[in-house]
């Protein structure tokens, strides 16, 4: 295995340091590469491949390299990601024609679960949803009816109540959430920011706030457009104590429960 080592430092440099074509003398003429961002067959297409900027961003977070391992004419290498990132690692394998490499097959692999943190809400989390509207990431809520049957709907009200629960106002208090909550309080609301790659599910128990302080807070933070939309306050106010929060920020993957 110890002429195809340099090959495989090779590739791995050029994904992590680049630049890309400083691999290309050890690719074999019709080489062919496979990964969850893309084919390639030839030097010139996995080159391009190899200047994906997703893996490279995926390696430079502080990845630890095992020791190559070789069977027959295979050579496997795992890169294991931070804790924190949304892949346990990444998987390479690769396959030789004499010296040059032939095939490429880079897999990344699944997250180990995360052990749950104490539920509190962090700043990040609730500027994410207070600031959702604004965004134009408008938050999903989702919640069953007395049949059984599931029903999601954008809502431009959902805020931060405390470090454990959200809020929404209800502009319709004859609404289906304001009306199902007492009898299945069980809701899921859902933020989802593509740009930042920010996504966070929030599990709760949903109910009315009829304390007249409470319900007025609800309401005066809610979006002023929102506002506008029911300026005589006929709607309902909601609270959801949450149980449980998961999903990705900025600074990583998010697992919070209720203890």
């Amino acid at each position: 295995m110890s002429d195809r080592i340099p090959a495989v430092e090779a590739y791995r440099d050029a994904i992590v340091k680049g630049p890309a074509d400083t691999v290309a003398a050890y690719l074999a003429d019709d080489v062919v590469v496979e990964t969850n961002f893309g084919h390639a067959e030839g030097v010139p297409e996995a080159l391009a491949l190899l200047a994906e900027p997703r893996a490279a961003g995926l390696l430079a977070a502080g990845a630890h390299w095992q020791e190559p391992v070789a069977v027959g004419d295979a050579v496997t290498v795992v890169a294991e990601l931070p804790a924190t990132a949304p892949f346990s690692g990444i998987e390479f394998v690769f396959t030789f024609a004499g010296d040059k490499i032939a095939r490429v097959e880079q897999q990344t692999l699944p997250a180990a679960p995360l052990r749950p943190g104490a539920l509190q809400l962090t700043d990040e989390i609730k500027s994410a949803v207070d600031g959702a509207l604004d965004n134009q990431t408008p938050m999903l809520i989702a919640y069953s009816d007395d049949r059984g049957e599931i029903h999601m709907s954008f809502r431009g009200t959902v805020q931060a109540h405390s470090d454990t629960a959200l809020a929404v106002w209800a502009r319709d208090p004859g609404g289906g959430l304001p009306r199902h909550i007492a009898a299945r309080p069980a809701v899921t609301l859902f933020y989802h920011d593509p740009a930042t790659r920010t996504t966070y599910t929030f599990y709760g128990r949903a109910r009315v706030e009829d304390e007249p302080a409470a319900r007025a807070a609800i309401f005066e933070n809610s979006h002023p457009r929102e506002r506008q939309m029911d300026f005589r306050r006929r709607g309902v106010a909601i609270v959801v104590d949450l149980d449980k929060v998961e999903g990705r920020g900025p600074e990583g993957r998010v697992l919070m429960g209720r203890s």
